[in-house]
């Protein structure tokens, strides 16, 4: 509440996912600050299953959203997305061999169609990133594929 008056935004933070709190909060601060933009981290150290069933953890965000919590987010979402999803690929690279590989390869021309994109899209990807170096560095990078390699050619 004391920062109130001097922040655009108010974060409101629980150890636990817990609308109650947020109401209590959102009204609180709305009391003494009306349309005073809020924010709730749905923390991913938050056991979810372990305190809210499943409609209650469906209609979560929408219930936020209509106490005032304009911004909503999960911190570290990528990281820990990230890292199990490699933990995955190298669980199958040990029992698979390549397969593995092949089958996070093929999942993501797959989901192209949802508007997922990878190398095998030339104007984004590697070729954006090897741009970024390029204007960085001010040279080519020696990491970038030749005009008629494998990559070039494939995707």
């Amino acid at each position: 509440m004391a920062y109130a008056p001097y922040a655009d935004l108010i974060w409101c933070e629980t150890g636990k996912p817990d609308l109650e709190f947020a109401k209590n909060f959102a009204e609180a601060i709305h009391k003494e600050f009306p349309g005073k933009l809020l924010s709730y981290n749905c923390s991913p150290s938050f056991n979810w299953k372990k305190h809210l069933d499943d409609s209650t953890i469906a209609k979560f965000q929408r219930e936020l959203g209509a106490m005032g919590y304009k911004f909503q987010f999960i911190t570290l979402a990528g990281f820990h997305s990230l890292n199990y999803s490699m933990f995955n690929l190298a669980h199958g690279y040990a029992r698979n061999q390549m397969s593995a590989y092949v089958e996070l390869q093929e999942a993501e021309f797959a989901a192209a169609e949802k508007g997922f994109y990878c190398c095998e899209t030339p104007e984004r990807g590697w070729r954006k990133l090897l741009r970024c170096s390029y204007y960085t560095i001010e040279k080519e990078a020696s990491t970038g594929a030749f005009k008629g390699s494998t990559e070039d050619e494939q995707f």
